[in-house]
């Protein structure tokens, strides 16, 4: 009984470490208020888990608690952004089947996601 008492405990304490080692911190301004840093963060994750859904087959994604997405520039975010503005052909495969407001969320996830 102890044991399996013992094993249940170090399963629990290494999901939720494992869950709390995957969450993203955002590198936000000190000045935002407390509902828009909630909404703001709200909007990021939705980027986040957009970024998952449609980016990373080709770009990585956290996992094992390793954050494996690639440190963009914010030259190539910026870059990224103007082509989609000016509708470049040359903008990326996996943006065809997502709205501007998607790419808007996943672009934005990738500027303040704080990077390690």
């Amino acid at each position: 009984m102890n044991r399996n008492y013992l094993f249940g405990m170090l399963f629990i304490g290494m999901f939720v470490f494992q869950c709390h080692s995957n969450k993203v911190v955002y590198d936000l301004p000190d000045t935002i208020s407390k509902d828009a840093k909630r909404n703001f963060t709200a909007y990021l994750d939705e980027g986040q888990a957009l970024y998952k859904i449609n980016c990373s087959n080709c770009h990585g994604i956290i996992g094992n608690g390793i954050d494996s997405i690639p440190n963009f520039t914010k030259l190539e975010i910026e870059t990224y952004k103007a082509k989609l503005a000016l509708k470049n052909e040359n903008t990326h495969g996996a943006a065809e089947k997502l709205s501007y407001q998607q790419i808007e969320s996943i672009l934005h996830f990738l500027t303040f996601r704080k990077l390690k």
